[in-house]
């Protein structure tokens, strides 16, 4: 989804908390190509597309770097159990269908988690461990080069972050199911592997910003809350508490849009998933969609989403 990205280079002589090896985000290596540029034509990746087109949300400030996004990179997209991909517009609170996905999973796999890059593929996790690449223009899959089931991340949240703030490189954290390890993935390697990072205090679905920012939503019977992650330990620090939201979750997904926080929470008393607008400056939160016919798996939003209010 974009120019070259940092490659993750695992240093293993320095060491961090807790005698963790420390992630490295290295230098720009352009000779390694991105993973979806593989299965999808630079035709593919560049052509925008004018119905999910909103140009004026376009407004990462990239330090003098020409800003690679297009402009359907800018939106929130999300996968429901039936494996429709949708785009999601904040602004009007509506969802827009854009196609069934037709991966080639194994057998009784369904989609589990999603994240989507600066160039707006969105990568689909499927219960199976496997990650596909999706076109959000149509909802063309293919497969990636992912290996899935690796250092115990079977099934896990997922959420791209910028590597800096303003910066178009980008990595893609993790937050395994099992093993509630973060992990991160370089998307540029051809066998990427996840990296344990730290332990987690919970099944958080992730989040990533162009400010480099990532964060967790993590649904609880007791104590729901979004939580930043720091990218190093994988401790919390600033947490927005949302006891209303309390009760046994059976899906959700998270994304970062316009400074807030966007929730798809499911509970196991719900006809159908409410979408949930938290309000980073007041904490407050609001139940926007009550029933959005669909229960979603897994929403993504890529770092070229704006990360200031757009009103």
């Amino acid at each position: 989804m974009r120019t070259t990205l940092a490659l993750l280079v695992l240093s293993l002589s320095a060491c961090g908390t807790e005698g963790r090896p420390a992630v490295v985000l290295g230098t720009l290596d352009a000779s390694v190509k991105p993973d979806q540029a593989i299965v999808f034509s630079p035709e593919d990746l560049a052509t925008d597309d004018p119905d999910l087109a909103d140009t004026e949300i376009i407004n990462n400030d990239g330090g003098g770097i020409t800003n690679p996004c297009v402009a359907r990179a800018s939106l929130i997209y999300t996968i429901d159990q039936n494996n429709t991909l949708a785009s999601f517009a904040p602004k009007t609170l509506t969802f827009t269908d854009i196609g069934k996905l037709n991966c080639p999973a194994q057998n009784f796999a369904t989609p589990f988690s999603m994240g989507v890059d600066a160039s707006a593929t969105a990568w689909v996790l499927y219960s199976s461990g496997e990650i596909f690449l999706v076109d959000t223009r149509n909802a063309k899959c293919a497969a990636s080069l992912y290996q899935p089931n690796q250092n115990g991340f079977l099934e896990f949240g997922m959420g791209f972050v910028a590597d800096a703030p303003g910066a178009f490189t980008e990595h893609l954290y993790i937050a395994g199911l099992s093993n509630r390890e973060l992990g991160v993935l370089d998307p540029k390697r051809a066998k990427p592997v996840p990296m344990g990072i730290g332990a987690l205090g919970g099944n958080p679905e992730l989040t990533g910003n162009g400010k480099a920012e990532l964060w967790g939503f993590f649904p609880d019977n007791q104590s729901p809350r979004v939580a930043q992650l720091d990218k190093m330990t994988a401790k919390e620090g600033k947490t927005f508490p949302m006891p209303d939201l309390a009760g046994n979750p059976s899906a959700w997904a998270f994304a970062y849009w316009g400074g807030d926080f966007w929730i798809f929470l499911k509970k196991d008393n719900n006809p159908s998933t409410h979408v949930y607008h938290l309000v980073s400056a007041t904490g407050k939160v609001t139940d926007v969609v009550p029933n959005s016919n669909r229960t979603i798996v897994g929403a993504g939003v890529s770092i070229c989403a704006p990360t200031i209010p757009t009103h």
